[in-house]
């Protein structure tokens, strides 16, 4: 695949064009059944064939009209093949678009077309599309480097994988309409024709790959992967597999002041050369708006005969050079005449700086201004401007709260602008809701540490007050918590815990009219030893008590598990004195089974085994 160029657009800037790399991207819509389209094809096929397959690459959607509508490669892949038509409108055939945006309409002309191309191949693409491709077994995975040079207004774009057929060839007509020959036939999309959604933000890279089945009815020889990307309509940049060489900036842009001598140095590269390819490659470069003060160079020489190559560009610029934004345009020419172009901003006086907040939906203020998510400026450099972050911030159950900026500067500050930094960025902290609730809803109880935001990570402490209360002439008994969301805490115990609040959660408070268990000190007199000893009755059913021994005051708990050691029940935990003690199991809430209870009071650990049967 070829290097595709870009176009440069700042936000308070004129849009420059400049002659660079642009894979024209022409998509056509026909049919088998489709008269027109036999006669329109040849014209078609004839146009894209006599241009400089670096330049210009087709796809043929098939629809199922006009009668009888069975088109074979509209019914093999009936949704992308519909996914495009419906995109565009489509209504009548034959039709194509050229990137997007041009529609074309029979009939073609040759002198119609090129003119259309032309008006395209002459604008540098704001972005840079590098496409390989390897085959494992019946499968063949194609990866997309997509690199933006440039800001844009609009960052949302979608990118389109496609598997096609080069060309199909029979020996008599399979439709209506005469054809025998048939080209650049779509057999396979990605995500069903809608593509998959990017943000587009200049310096970035994004990696993306996808596998297609290649099936044995397709002709292997054939089949050849594209990759598109579009914004709204418009296609901003195709690519397919290289047959020479590429060119693309590892930053693209730097900025330095102005009114003094200044100098920077830029990185480019030749990341991926066609299998053999061995042409050297001359660079050479202008600068755009034209300026004698600017003088560009390649300190490592201006033949690169190594691939895959890494090369520098060395830009400097005298006292004299006003303040604004230079294109450096870098060509590579290799022994073949193949040129491809690359582009880097050299920014005199001025600089690119990044505001954002640490989450994608979070907002801010710049100048009094409101952003969402990543905004782009092309400020003057000692330029001062105001940042503000907007706190606290809700969405639903979840809270954020402002935390710092990168720079460390306070909620609202102002900064200065400079050459070296680009990038401010609004760090807000994660708080998750703790929802609690009573059941039965409309009880009189307070529920401490309940309906607040928390920290992500933080350790939570809740529990209901009073614990026993009357209501509309019903005694009620806290009974257990019952819990929702990761992290949350089911069980007996009153005073619940999540130990790393990590999402938004729900503890419902379970009230019911059966008394809790009672503790009760046998005697005054104090054990020589901790001892826990066997429930009575054994079997029981429902109530049954546990006798232990205190030899010394003892943090106790005293708590009973089911079968799988899961924990039912919590019958003690606090401090408790030396002395006899004696406490009630009422187990009329649970199933017959086997059960276990356990003490832990002090260092004393101690498990025995009951059984309910009812």
């Amino acid at each position: 695949m070829k290097k595709l160029f870009t176009l440069f657009l700042f936000l308070s800037l004129l849009v420059n064009t400049f002659a660079g790399d642009r894979m024209v991207f022409v998509e056509r819509f026909t049919s088998w059944t489709c008269g027109p389209c036999a006669s329109n094809n040849p014209t078609m096929e004839a146009f894209i064939n006599g241009l400089d397959a670096d330049k210009i690459v087709g796809i043929a959607y098939h629809m199922n009209w006009p009668a009888p509508g069975n088109d074979g490669y509209y019914l093999y892949n009936p949704g992308d093949n519909n996914a495009r038509r419906n995109f565009y409108g489509v209504n009548s055939i034959p039709q194509a678009r050229m990137d997007g945006i041009i529609s074309l309409l029979s009939p073609y002309t040759t002198g119609g077309l090129t003119s259309q191309f032309n008006t395209r191949t002459n604008l540098l693409s704001p972005i840079t599309v590098i496409l390989t491709d390897s085959t494992f077994g019946d499968s063949i995975k194609v990866k997309a480097r997509i690199y933006c040079e440039v800001y844009m207004q609009n960052t949302t774009a979608y990118v389109h994988f496609s598997v096609q057929e080069r060309h199909i060839h029979f020996t008599s007509p399979p439709g209506t309409n005469g054809e025998t020959d048939f080209y650049d036939v779509m057999r396979r999309m990605n995500n069903g024709g809608t593509g998959q959604q990017v943000t587009l933000y200049p310096g970035t890279t994004i990696y993306l790959e996808r596998t297609f089945y290649k099936d044995p009815i397709w002709n292997q020889s054939q089949v050849m992967p594209i990759v598109f990307v579009q914004q709204g309509q418009e296609i901003l940049n195709a690519g397919k597999k290289t047959e020479n060489f590429t060119l693309i900036p590892n930053s693209p842009y730097k900025s330095v002041l102005q009114g003094q001598s200044q100098s920077a140095q830029y990185e480019v590269q030749i990341p991926v050369v066609s299998a053999g390819y061995n042409s050297p490659v001359t660079l050479s470069a202008t600068v755009e708006p034209s300026n004698a003060g600017i003088s560009v160079n390649f300190p490592g020489g201006s033949t690169v005969s190594t691939f895959p190559a890494a090369f520098n560009v060395d830009v400097s610029s005298t006292s004299a050079v006003p303040a604004g934004d230079y294109r450096i345009i870098i060509t590579g020419t290799n022994t073949n005449g193949k040129v491809h172009k690359t582009s880097v901003t050299y920014l005199v006086g001025k600089n690119l700086v990044f505001v954002n907040a640490n989450r994608f939906n979070l907002q801010y203020k710049v100048d009094g201004t409101t952003f969402t998510g990543s905004a782009l400026f092309n400020w003057d450099v000692n330029s001062a401007h105001t940042l503000t972050a907007l706190s606290p911030q809700i969405f639903g159950s979840t809270r954020y709260l402002f935390q710092s900026w990168s720079n460390n500067g306070d909620s609202s500050h102002t900064i200065n602008v400079s050459t070296n930094v680009s990038s401010y960025t609004c760090n807000y902290k994660t708080q998750f809701k703790l929802i609690t609730q009573i059941s039965p809803a409309g009880l009189p109880v307070t529920i401490n540490g309940g309906n607040l935001f928390y920290d992500t990570a933080s350790t939570v402490n809740f529990s209901p007050t009073p614990l026993q209360l009357t209501y509309n002439g019903k005694d009620y008994y806290f009974q257990r918590w019952n819990g929702t969301g990761n992290g949350s805490y089911s069980g007996t115990d009153p005073n619940g815990t999540i130990t790393s609040m990590s999402n938004v959660t729900v503890q419902s408070a379970v009230f019911d009219t059966i008394p809790p268990i009672g503790i009760q000190n046998l005697n005054n007199g104090v054990p020589k030893v901790y001892q826990l000893h066997q429930n009575f009755p054994n079997p029981f059913n429902p109530v049954t008590k546990i006798k232990f021994d205190l030899p010394e005051q003892s943090n106790t708990q005293v708590r009973v598990y089911d079968i799988l050691g899961n924990e039912v029940a919590v019958l003690y935990n606090g401090d408790l004195k030396a002395g006899f003690y004696e406490i009630d199991f009422n187990a009329s809430i649970y199933a017959s089974g086997v059960y276990f209870y356990r003490i832990d009071a002090g260092s004393y650990s101690s498990v025995k085994r009951m059984v309910l049967v009812k």
